[in-house]
Parts: C-alpha cells; structure tokens; sequence
C-alpha cells in the first residue's frame, strides 16, 4: 500500500497535535464481566476480549537523517528491520545511548530544533473485528508521532509519555488492516522534555486497539469527600454512542469480591451515580484499604462494556509546612523512579515494575515520584495496591535553557516557562496527565 506522506509537523509551532481524543481516565474494558474480575493488573491489559494489544513484532525502517525519509512510502517495496515493540532506538543498536542531565542535545534555536535529525517508520498489519468504533492508543512515543492507516492520515501527536488516542472510525476494514507511524527524534515539544536521565526515542510503550460496542463508555470520574460520618462515592461517566434507549450505567462497589453498594442510572451522554455516604476504610500508604468499582453499560441484561477501578477513600490537607493524611501528620520518605530498565531503558513490563514497587516497600520508602513524566498506568494501579504515595509529574522540564548562549542569566531559566506562547503546550500536558490518572487513590 502506498502513503503520500505529509509534511511532518515537528517545526511547526502553530501544532502539537491533530486528531488526538480528549484527555481521558486510563482503563481497559471488557464485555465479559467474569472474566474481567479474575484478572490482575498484571494480566488485565493482555487478556481484555475487546483490547487488541500490537506490541510485538513489526517492521522497521530507521533513517540516520530525516531529510531522506520518501515523500511516498510503499510499504510493500521498501525494505523494512523486524524490530519488537515497544523498543527504543538506543536499545536496540540503531543509536548510541545518550545520558544528559541539564543540557538539550542540540543548539537551542527556540521554538525550533535542527532541521536534521534521525527518524523511523514503523509499519504493522492488525486485524479488526468490529469496526464501529475503534480506538488506537499509544501509551508512548518518544518524541512525535505521525500515524497513518490503509493509506490514509490519521493524526498527529507530542507528548512523549503521555497517552496518545486517535478513532480510527472511517479508516479501518473488516480483517487486515495496516499502519504507518512515523517517529522523529525531536520536535518542538522536546524543549519541554530535558530531564535529566538516558535520551532514547521510538514507541516504547504498549499500542493497543479497543473495539467499543455502538454505545460505550469514553470517560469516568470517581469522586470522594470526607464527611462528618464516614465518606460519600460520586461516579460522574461520559457516554458515547447514538441510541441509549433500553441501555443503562450500572456502578457497583466491591470489597474483597463481595458487593457492598450498586447505584443504576438511564444511559446517558452525562451521568451521575450517587452512592451516598459510606462506612469505609481509608486508605493510606501503610494500610492502602482498596474497593474495586466495576462500571457496565448495559442493554436491559445484556453487558455491553464493563472496567473496574480502584478506590481508596483518603483526605489530604496541608497546613503550613505539615502534611496530614487522614488528620493524621505524615512524612514523606521517598524515592524518584524513572520508567528505566538496565536492558531495555525505557521499556518495562509489569513484572518489572512491580520489582521496583517491592523494592521500595522493602526499604521502607512510602512515597515516589514519578520524575519527570507520566509514568506507565500499571505502576500508579501497585501504588494504590502496595500502599505508596505518589508525586505525579507531566512531562515538563525545561532546565536546557540554562545553557542557552546569548542571554542574559536571569532570563534563562524561565525563558520557555514565562513565554504565554509555550501555554497551550503546558496546559495540554498537564490536563491530559490529570485526566488519565485522576481515579487514583495513591496519587498526593
């Protein structure tokens, strides 16, 4: 198939982003409700019968400079690596690994990067049951990506570990299907990446395919509030979909399998469920007290969609230069944790995430931060099990400019930081880094 490839956007400000779906709560649904219950954090991903996951072999093109990346790509003569995603260049020999702590990789020439530069064409065939409303999602490409489907253009993305959507609604078939991404080295939002780790680029996180039912739940927010006798339950859901006639939003909460409390509401575009004041537990660091919540669309009896949260029931307030958690005066004692394996840098798996979570707890740390992005969703869901209090970063650090040639020291620093043109930039990372992970009771 062919693919008349576009002018990349990684030089122009005016974009950082095409076609991408709101910023919206991480979960992977389900339509057995069974199955989904038996599943851990661990294995929920991987095992969903209406989650695809593509990480895996694909097929690789990498260009030691962009400039000779083809304006039209046939994936069917160019001559492609096999390659494993995810992976990053610097992993997998194509680059030499790069450490850099406060300095940029290239002159800084704001809001530009060099013209030259490395890239990679990623291409992957996938088949698709239903077509009726598909999502592809990316839960990190380092630093842009500019995806393709059967030939046509989907989107664009910055953000490095962000979470990346596209609909892919108009673009896919029945059975085979393939995609193209396109993943420069840099691009303009990479001034907001220089933190001080390894530099490594290509999509290193899992991409996977949900397919929804013709109504489906795009969003949820589990709201607590401490209250005079114990603590109140609030599910405000986004519905998606055409005709919710005879559908309804079934919420229910669990404790150790058993169903504490379920609230139902008419499908809706908005709904709230309200469950009330509860007598709960708390949940803190070193007693982490969780209830499962389990979300289902349903029509009549029949489930559509189901997912399942996490819920911990916690109260934070400061006072001064004192941090109290549930009224009660805590400390941090914590660590910084990059998403960084000693093989594979960038890319790890559950298993070693919860290495690292083990680790912590072993040593008596109670809190992390995720320095300085978003970390993969599976760590924050051990956080909220293993009983850890997390700092949650958004992918902007801009400490480079400190470097910066021709200006005077005290605009340096802050040069990106009080330029209100970098704002639409800053607020898109933040927002989606709040959306994705708001339902988490060990975020602080």
């Amino acid at each position: 198939m062919k693919y008349q490839i576009k002018k990349l956007s990684i030089n122009d400000f005016s974009v950082y982003e095409q076609n991408k779906l709101a910023g919206r709560s991480y979960f992977i649904p389900y339509k057995d409700k069974e199955k989904l219950l038996k599943q851990t954090v661990l294995t929920e991903r991987y095992s969903s019968d209406r989650v695809t996951v593509l990480s895996g072999d694909w097929k690789f093109r990498y260009f030691e400079k962009i400039s000779r990346l083809p304006t039209v790509i046939d994936t069917e003569g160019m001559s492609f690596d096999d390659i494993r995603v995810p992976s990053t260049w610097q992993r997998t020999g194509y680059e030499n690994p790069c450490y850099l702590n406060t300095r940029y990789e290239f002159p800084m020439t704001l809001p530009n990067v060099p013209d030259e530069m490395s890239a990679g064409v990623y291409f992957k065939k996938f088949t698709i049951r239903d077509i009726s409303n598909p999502i592809i999602t990316f839960l990190g490409v380092c630093s842009s990506l500019t995806l393709y489907v059967n030939g046509k253009y989907v989107g664009y993305s910055e953000g490095s570990h962000n979470s990346a959507e596209f609909s892919l609604d108009g673009f896919v078939n029945e059975g085979e299907n393939e995609l193209l991404a396109i993943v420069s080295k840099w691009c303009n939002g990479t001034y907001l990446e220089c933190q001080d780790m390894f530099r490594e680029n290509g999509i290193f996180r899992d991409v996977y395919i949900t397919e929804n039912p013709s109504e489906y739940i795009f969003d949820f927010h589990a709201k607590t509030c401490e209250k005079s006798e114990g603590y109140s339950l609030e599910i405000d859901a986004d519905v998606l979909g055409d005709s919710f006639s005879g559908k309804t939003v079934c919420a229910e909460l669990m404790k150790n399998g058993k169903i504490i409390s379920v609230k139902e509401a008419p499908a809706a575009y908005k709904i709230n469920l309200d469950f009330g004041v509860l007598n709960v537990s708390t949940w803190t660091a070193e007693t982490p007290e969780l209830y499962t919540l389990v979300l289902s669309l349903k029509n009549g009896e029949e489930i559509m969609q189901c997912l399942k949260h996490n819920i911990g029931f916690k109260t934070v307030k400061i006072d001064g230069e004192k941090f109290f958690f549930n009224s009660r005066l805590i400390k941090f004692k914590g660590v910084n944790h990059h998403d960084t394996h000693e093989k594979t840098g960038y890319v790890m798996s559950g298993e070693d995430l919860l290495k690292d979570v083990l680790l912590m707890k072993k040593l008596n740390v109670n809190a992390v931060r995720t320095s300085h992005y978003p970390p993969d969703p599976i760590l924050l869901y051990l956080c909220d099990e293993y009983g850890l209090y997390v700092i949650d970063e958004a992918d902007i650090e801009t400490h480079g400019t400190q470097h910066a040639e021709n200006l005077r020291p005290t605009l340096k620093a802050n040069i990106i930081s009080n330029d209100k043109e970098w704002l639409p930039r800053y607020d898109d990372r933040v927002m989606r880094m709040y959306e994705r992970d708001k339902n988490h009771p060990s975020i602080t």
